[in-house]
C-alpha cells in the first residue's frame, strides 16, 4: 500500500452507516490510498460519524447538522476542507477495486487535456453466469441535454478500455483541484441530481476532456441513498435541473433549434401523468417549470458568464442526434 500526498478523497454521507463498513475497508486496501480522506456527512442521523469515528479515525469528518444541503453543496463544502492538487469524489455505496484510485490518478496525469478521468461502475453482484455487468461508462447526452449512462448493461468484458465520454457521473471521478475552482464547482442551486453533469458539461465547455479508464472501476450498490418511493421529487429534481443546465450550457443556435420540441415533450408527459392520474408526477414537472421560471434572471447570468468562456472543442459532435426523452419516458410510464 502506497499513499499520495497530492490527493484528497471526498465521500459524501447521509444515513449510510450500512455502506461505510465496506466502503472505507475497500479505501484503504488500494493499491494507492490518499493522504486526505473526507467524509461529508450531511445530516446523518443513523449513528454514520460516531462508526466512523471509532472505526476509521483517520478520516476527516466534516458534518453538517442543521439542514440537509444536497449533494450539490455538499460536494463543494467538503471540497472547500480538502487542501489537496487532485480531488476525488465518491459515493458512499461503493466497493472499489484495488487499483480504482491509482488509476484514476495515472490517467488525469497523462495528458493535460484531460478534464475529469471517471471509473467504470458495475453491478455490486454478478449476473447468473458470473459476469460483471457495467452499470455506467460515465454518460452520453441527446440533442435535448438529457444524459444517459454509457454501455449500461454491457458485459464489463467487452467494453473498450478507454474512451471519451460526455460527462461523468458522480459516484467516482477525479479533477485537478484548479479546474474545479476554474469552474467555481458545483451548481448549488441544483441541490441533488445532474449536479455532476453539469460540472461535466461546464468542464467540456473550457475545451477538456472527459473520459472513462476501465483499469479503474467499482462496484455499485446504485441509489442506495435515495428511496425509489420518492419518485416525485426524483422527477421533480431531474426535470428543474435539466432545464437549468440546458438553457445555462447549450449554444445559443442550439437552443433556438430545439426548445419548440422540447416543450412539446414536456407538455406531452404532463398530460400523460394527467391522463393517467399520476397527479403528484404532473406537479412535479410543473414545480420544476416554476422553479426555474424564478431563477431564470440568474440562469441567464450565468449562461452569459458561461457562453463567453467556451472554447472551441467539439461539444456538438458528441451530442447524440435522438432523444432519450422518450426511453427515459417509456422507464418512467412502466414504474409508475
Amino acid at each position: 500500500m502506497k499513499t499520495k500526498k497530492e490527493i484528497s478523497l471526498i465521500v459524501l454521507n447521509y444515513n449510510g452507516r450500512a455502506h461505510l463498513e465496506e466502503y472505507f475497508t475497500s479505501v484503504y486496501k488500494q493499491s494507492l490510498v490518499p493522504d486526505e480522506i473526507i467524509m461529508m456527512d450531511n445530516m446523518s442521523t443513523d449513528g454514520s460519524i460516531e462508526f466512523v469515528k471509532q472505526k476509521f479515525p483517520n478520516v476527516i469528518i466534516v458534518s453538517e447538522n442543521r439542514f440537509n444541503l444536497g449533494t450539490a453543496r455538499a460536494s463543494n463544502v467538503g471540497f472547500a476542507h480538502s487542501t489537496r492538487d487532485l480531488v476525488i469524489f465518491q459515493s458512499n455505496d461503493l466497493r472499489l477495486d484495488k487499483k480504482c484510485i491509482e488509476s484514476l490518478v495515472k490517467e488525469i496525469n497523462k495528458n493535460n487535456k484531460i478534464g475529469i478521468v471517471t471509473s467504470v461502475l458495475v453491478r455490486y453482484k454478478p449476473d447468473s453466469k458470473g459476469n460483471w455487468i457495467v452499470d455506467n461508462a460515465g454518460g452520453i447526452v441527446d440533442k435535448y441535454g438529457f444524459g444517459m449512462q454509457k454501455y449500461p448493461n454491457e458485459l464489463f468484458s467487452g467494453i473498450p478500455q478507454r474512451e471519451e465520454v460526455f460527462f461523468s457521473y458522480g459516484c467516482s471521478f477525479i479533477i485537478k483541484r484548479s479546474l474545479f475552482k476554474q469552474v467555481n464547482g458545483f451548481d448549488e442551486r441544483m441541490f441533488n441530481l445532474n449536479e455532476d453533469f453539469d460540472l461535466s458539461w461546464r468542464v467540456r465547455q473550457l475545451g477538456y476532456k472527459i473520459i472513462y479508464t476501465k483499469k479503474s472501476f467499482a462496484y455499485h450498490k446504485g441509489s442506495a441513498t435515495l428511496n425509489f418511493r420518492e419518485k416525485p421529487l426524483k422527477r421533480y429534481w431531474a426535470e428543474r435541473n435539466s432545464i437549468r443546465m440546458f438553457l445555462k450550457n447549450v449554444s445559443t443556435r442550439h437552443l433556438l433549434k430545439i426548445i419548440p420540441m422540447y416543450v412539446i415533450l414536456l407538455f406531452g408527459e404532463m398530460a400523460f401523468f394527467l391522463y393517467r392520474g399520476k397527479f403528484l408526477m404532473f406537479w412535479a414537472d410543473c414545480k420544476a417549470v416554476l422553479w426555474n421560471l424564478r431563477y431564470i434572471a440568474e440562469t441567464l447570468q450565468l449562461r452569459n458568464k458561461i457562453q463567453k468562456s467556451v472554447k472551441k472543442n467539439n461539444i456538438e459532435k458528441m451530442i447524440n442526434n435522438t432523444s432519450f426523452k422518450f426511453m427515459l419516458f417509456k422507464v418512467i410510464k412502466d414504474t409508475i
